[in-house]
């Protein structure tokens, strides 16, 4: 069989100009469903853990849901944001950009067309009682928490991602979860699944993105042990 030719300079240009979207979204511009369904697709092609494929994902386009949704989603942010101001040096422009554009997408989220919850079916409490019972050490509950979010994030990114290339944004938020409880029983999300996040999908306004501002790759990447960095060793 023949391996099929990507256009890696599209690949690449859709993996390193996917940005969390906020205040681009265009709130008046209907998003078709079938356009998210097929987004949701490609994301059930995302790795899974002894493909068990425990995500699940809502969509939520009913306008008094993504109301209710919104209402919840200000409540858990804004102590936060008021702590994250309080702490964010007056030279520290990126974060305070972030602050700003975090609080608009909460103040307009009830417009946002289409909210994707993606879930997962197992819970880190569960989880971390069937790996202590096989006798590893989950005090820390590290094993667990990556175990069960490991399996719908990759998900989650995979319908980001498809996302981008039919022209919506997206961002990967979470801040809702302190309020989860509420949030199943409003959209009757049953015992035992876990929500992972909330994605605002709309289709963005303006021009493309550009790859957003990083650590070089030596500040963040080591090899073979802890602080050994790849510039380093490239120079030795």
């Amino acid at each position: 069989m023949r391996v099929t030719e990507l256009d890696r300079a599209s690949v690449d240009h859709v993996l390193t100009t996917t940005r969390a979207v906020r205040r681009r979204l265009d709130l008046d511009r209907p998003v078709p469903l079938h356009v998210v369904y097929e987004c949701l697709e490609i994301g059930l092609q995302a790795p899974t853990g002894f493909n068990l494929q425990n995500w699940r994902w809502l969509v939520v386009t009913d306008p008094e849901l993504r109301c209710a949704l919104a209402s919840i989603y200000r409540r858990a942010l804004r102590p936060f944001i008021e702590m994250m101001d309080a702490h964010t040096p007056a030279d520290d422009q990126v974060t305070q950009r972030v602050s700003v554009s975090s609080w608009y997408l909460a103040e307009h989220l009830e417009h946002v067309p289409v909210h994707l919850i993606p879930c997962t079916t197992s819970r880190v409490v569960d989880e971390r009682e069937m790996w202590a019972s096989q006798g590893f050490d989950t005090d820390h509950w590290n094993m667990a928490a990556s175990s069960v979010y490991g399996e719908v994030w990759p998900a989650a990114w995979s319908c980001m991602l498809a996302l981008r290339s039919r022209g919506l944004g997206s961002s990967l938020t979470m801040i809702h979860l302190a309020a989860e409880p509420e949030v199943a029983e409003l959209l009757g999300i049953p015992e035992g699944v876990s929500q992972a996040g909330l994605l605002p999908v709309a289709y963005f306004q303006g021009e493309d993105f550009r790859p957003g501002s990083r650590r070089p790759l030596a500040e963040v990447a080591f090899q073979e042990r802890w602080g050994e960095t790849l510039e380093a060793l490239r120079e030795s």
